[in-house]
């Protein structure tokens, strides 16, 4: 069986408050958002499933700026749709970029 995973990037800005928020902190705002938005993100599979999120890098802790983020779906959506449900789920000073 062939699992498809069908994959998005986008940027994500660090500004204001969530400059203080580690690496590790912004993944799981990004996996909270994300199962709070209702979109059909992937999932790994084995005995942990986790959300599939890549990042292009990483910022440091205190430096405010751009990164660029790949999320895995089940399913075929758009990057519109992304922005607009992602988005709403968000905190104030992060914020979604199409590429």
């Amino acid at each position: 069986m062939q699992i498809i995973k069908y994959p998005i990037t986008v940027k994500i800005n660090k500004s204001g408050e969530m400059i203080y928020f580690s690496q590790l902190d912004m993944v799981r705002i990004l996996e909270r958002a994300l199962r709070r938005s209702g979109l059909p993100f992937y999932t790994t599979k084995g005995f942990t499933p986790r959300v599939k999120i890549s990042f292009s890098g990483g910022l440091k802790l205190g430096v405010e700026g751009d990164i660029e983020v790949t999320f895995y779906f089940d399913e075929l959506i758009t990057v519109d749709r992304l922005l607009d449900r992602l988005s709403s789920q968000l905190p104030i000073g992060l914020k979604l970029i199409p590429v």
